[in-house]
């Protein structure tokens, strides 16, 4: 998942939770009380407090004093998206989920609606629909503060 930030003032940032590290896991797993498996399922829920501590401890690699109690953004500030490897990952879901055409045109449209990057998403899914390749489009726009 990919959380992005949307300050009122300042640059959109865009933070992956896949490059957290397990030390980082740690940290945000203490800091909420809730289970690694728990923050992920946040994330994907739109949980604020879960997106708010992944956006936190990746924003302490660069700024490493600043304290979980001094990043409060607002809860409309935050969003949660998918990657394009978990837009893969639903595209693969869908195809073998059964169901109507109408039903199966939905859930693609939901997909690439909640990518971080709907037109890759929505390339991808032309393409995985027409049975072009299984792998993530890479996405086109930036993703900073992912720690690679």
């Amino acid at each position: 998942m990919i959380v992005i930030h949307r300050p009122a003032e300042g640059d959109e940032e865009r933070f992956d939770a896949r490059k957290i590290k397990t030390s980082e896991a740690q940290i945000v797993s203490r800091t909420t009380d809730m289970s690694w498996a728990q923050v992920k399922a946040g994330l994907l829920d739109g949980d604020p407090e879960a997106m708010r501590a992944i956006a936190w401890v990746i924003k302490k690699r660069t700024e490493p004093t600043l304290r979980y109690g001094d990043f409060d953004p607002e809860v409309e500030e935050l969003v949660s998206r998918f990657d394009a490897r978990e837009v893969a990952d639903f595209c693969e879901q869908i195809s073998k989920a059964p169901g109507t055409e109408e039903e199966i045109d939905a859930a693609y449209d939901e997909a690439a609606r909640h990518a971080a990057d709907p037109e890759a998403a929505a390339e991808y899914i032309a393409k995985f629909r027409e049975g072009g390749p299984k792998e993530p489009a890479s996405s086109k726009s930036k993703t900073s503060k992912s720690g690679s």
